[in-house]
């Protein structure tokens, strides 16, 4: 039977504890205040609302903390935590903390083709068997994941985000990396996902310390 058609982008199935650590962030603007809810994930990027320079020092302490980059451009830190749940803690600790600062989760966008698929994959099966392959070679968290299909025809390729840098350098390394992938009966190839709505200070760009 025919997969029911894919009306918007479905998220992956994560654990009770996960779920609850979803945060509201509210994103405040001149004119009016818009609430948005992103999935809580091991990164966090921080910046300072005013643009001062924030001293690192202020990390020191938290929970889990694993590793931390500055991007000097920005004025901004991605910091990663050995878990969703210290990374949570971080994230309020920070926001009450200073009104200065500006925390969000950092996401890592893929985007993959996939080969082998037929009208009668099913598409829940196949995308919770790609999640597991991921989290079990790279150790990061699938956040979201949704496969590209047009009616009931599957186009072959879709796109998925994790939530550490670590785990996205993994896929698309070509030297000993997992770029070339099979999953099952399935394989296919990772990208970096090309979206053009990606702003420059949400970029990772200099090496953890």
């Amino acid at each position: 039977m025919p997969a029911k058609k894919q009306t918007k982008q479905e998220s992956t199935k994560v654990p009770k504890a996960e779920k609850e650590a979803n945060v509201e962030e509210q994103v405040n603007d001149a004119s009016k205040t818009k609430k948005s809810v992103r999935k809580a994930g091991r990164t966090l990027l921080v910046k300072s609302a005013s643009g001062n320079a924030i001293n690192s020092s202020v990390f020191e302490g938290l929970e889990g903390l694993k590793s931390k980059s500055e991007t000097k451009s920005s004025s901004s830190y991605f910091l990663t935590f050995d878990t969703v749940s210290n990374a949570v803690n971080a994230y309020r600790k920070l926001r009450a903390e200073s009104s200065d600062y500006r925390v969000k989760y950092s996401y890592y966008r893929i985007f993959f083709t996939m080969n082998g698929l037929t009208e009668s994959s099913d598409y829940n099966q196949v995308k919770q068997s790609l999640v597991d392959w991921v989290g079990k070679n790279t150790g990061a968290s699938v956040l979201y994941c949704k496969l590209y299909r047009q009616e009931t025809k599957y186009l072959g390729c879709g796109d998925f985000t994790i939530d550490t840098l670590d785990g996205m350098n993994t896929l698309l390394s070509k030297e000993g990396g997992l770029k070339e992938f099979t999953v099952g009966s399935l394989s296919g190839t990772f990208y970096r996902y090309n979206g053009k709505k990606d702003k420059s200070e949400d970029k990772q760009e200099s090496t953890s310390a």
